[in-house]
């Protein structure tokens, strides 16, 4: 049965691909927890730091769309293989800022910018592509060990990040997330996937209208949408700004408050 299970990653692409993910998903999972002890041991307030993560979040919302267009335009690890170095690199000079003393909110600011946006590229070619890296047979078990690496490294990674924060510092932590984006990169450029597996162009702001259209004509659909957008507002406001600072005053710093997160996560999991 295990056999069964891990069979997806006997194929080249795919593993080249889950290994790419998980290392860039790691990173990802303890990087809010690294930037916020960086905009707090800088000196920034509790809106400093809503303010930097609104800077990460208010992108993707407004990109997401453009960016599945694109991945189906081009192919979709070389746009996965861009977004990742451009996050990389924005985290490696947020990284050089810290640790050089130089940093200041509103350079945080304008960097997570552009690692939102290049996040709001990247998540609509990874769910596009898994498909072009397995056979059709394996798709369900390619498809649930990528769910296992995510709920895995949402786990690990925030333990991950608390600890380092609190033994190496947010700087070094961030330069660390800023390599394995380098990282996940590497191994996503070295996948085999044919040009031709793309869409034929069509016209850029037509297919945006008609992605809009399809969205808004579903009331269900955007109702969700509305929904959520207050109750993702309230969840991020408490867990990415709230708790780094209760932590940071109360509970005795970066490494409670990333076992925290992945006591958080791991209940996410289980239920």
């Amino acid at each position: 049965m295990l056999r069964a299970a891990l069979s997806p990653l006997a194929e080249r692409d795919f593993r080249l691909l889950f290994l790419g993910r998980t290392v860039s998903l790691f990173g990802t999972a303890f990087a809010p927890i690294a930037l916020a002890f960086a905009v707090l041991d800088i000196g920034g307030s509790a809106t400093d730091l809503g303010l930097v993560v609104a800077a990460s979040t208010l992108p993707q919302v407004v990109f997401i769309l453009v960016g599945g267009i694109w991945a189906d335009r081009l192919p979709r690890h070389y746009v996965m293989v861009v977004s990742d170095s451009v996050a990389g690199a924005a985290q490696a000079v947020i990284a050089v800022l810290v640790l050089t003393g130089a940093a200041e909110v509103w350079q945080l600011i304008a960097l997570q910018v552009v690692r939102g946006s290049a996040t709001a590229f990247f998540f609509p070619a990874s769910q596009g592509i898994v498909p072009q890296t397995v056979s059709a047979r394996l798709l369900q078990e390619a498809n649930a060990l990528l769910r296992l690496s995510r709920n895995g490294t949402l786990i690990f990674g925030a333990a991950a990040g608390g600890i380092l924060v609190a033994t190496i510092g947010s700087g070094w932590s961030l330069a660390f997330d800023a390599a394995t984006y380098f990282a996940g990169a590497a191994f996503l450029l070295a996948l085999r996937i044919p040009a031709d597996l793309t869409l034929p162009d069509r016209d850029f702001f037509r297919e945006l209208r008609e992605g809009w259209d399809a969205f808004r004509s579903r009331s269900w659909l955007w109702g969700i949408v509305v929904q959520f957008a207050f109750v993702n507002a309230a969840i991020v406001g408490v867990w990415s700004v709230l708790g780094p600072i209760v932590a940071q005053d109360e509970l005795g710093g970066a490494a409670a408050w990333g076992f925290i997160v992945a006591a958080q996560a791991a209940g996410f999991v289980f239920g």
